[in-house]
């Protein structure tokens, strides 16, 4: 049998935790895919698996053959694509994390016109606010607001967002309007951090900037969701410019504190240093910063 491919079977057994779902996967039975762990075991010399009536766990070969196959799977996934580079004929798929607001009103009408552009290639887009690991979880790249503080990982700006601050004329029309950050203590102040009070800053005409702790009884983990809450007169949101701008000009949403100014963020497209040669990476991140850009400059 093919090494190559019994060490993929392999490691995604260790994945998967099972024979029948890697055969469901690969369309082979089984039986097939308990072969290819037997052949790998006998080139080795011994056991990768304990096996039990319930589970099965790797033994320390095992674990130790793990490293290596990911790293060799790794080496190989990186020579493939830098003969992609070579060919300028990118292909295969590429795995993705995004923000759940940011990928659903931003980046997913944006796809289409990449994989377009580039017919050989997939998108496995994972929308989810958490941070993900890229190289455990087997992501190519990630987008996120936060810089890296990791060596192992490229941060490339993708988009700076600004941000404002406003509610609907009922609701202040019931609780008042804020006059200073600090009037915002006895607001219900719109966030996702639920369990934990939201921090948000503000700079003065003077420089000075200010931090001021917030609360809301209405917790909502989605941007697009806090806004729709605002409109109906729940509280008070901070969103991106570009999406109140039009509610600000229709007047179903009136802009707060308007002489100070909240920090802007920067949002960052991520991946591993270790692909930075990876031409379907860099493409993407070309596109997404080419696209965004003209949609800013548009805007």
């Amino acid at each position: 049998m093919d090494r190559l491919t019994s060490m993929r079977i392999f490691t995604r057994v260790v994945e998967l935790g099972s024979y029948s779902a890697v055969a469901s996967e690969q369309g082979i039975s089984a039986q097939m895919v308990g072969k290819h762990v037997q052949g790998l075991e006998q080139w080795l010399g011994g056991k990768l698996f304990h096996k039990t009536t319930r589970q099965q766990a790797l033994t320390e070969l095992g674990l130790l053959f793990l490293a290596r196959c990911e790293r060799v799977l790794e080496e190989l996934a990186l020579t493939e694509s830098l003969t992609q580079n070579l060919l300028a004929e990118p292909a295969g798929r590429l795995r993705i994390a995004a923000p759940l607001s940011f990928g659903h009103q931003r980046l997913v009408p944006l796809l289409p016109a990449f994989l377009d552009r580039y017919p050989k290639l997939e998108v496995d887009l994972q929308l989810t606010p958490r941070w993900v690991d890229l190289v455990e979880e087997g992501f190519d790249a990630a987008i996120r607001t936060l810089r890296p503080q990791d060596e192992a990982l490229i941060a490339r700006p993708l988009l700076t967002q600004n941000y404002r601050l406003c509610a609907a004329p009922d609701y202040l029309a019931r609780h008042g309007v804020p006059r200073h950050p600090a009037d915002l203590a006895r607001h219900q102040c719109l966030h996702g951090n639920w369990g934990e009070h939201e921090r948000w800053q503000f700079v003065g005409e003077d420089g000075q900037s200010e931090e001021v702790r917030v609360a809301s009884r209405l917790h909502i983990n989605h941007w697009p969701a806090l806004l729709t809450a605002a409109l109906a007169g729940a509280g008070i949101t901070l969103q991106p410019a570009e999406q109140v701008r039009d509610h600000i000009t229709t007047g179903r949403l009136f802009p707060l504190l308007s002489h100070y100014q909240t920090p802007a963020k920067t949002l960052y497209f991520i991946y591993p240093a270790a692909r930075r040669q990876v031409l379907k990476i860099t493409l993407l991140g070309d596109f997404l910063a080419e696209s965004l850009q003209s949609e800013s400059e548009a805007e």
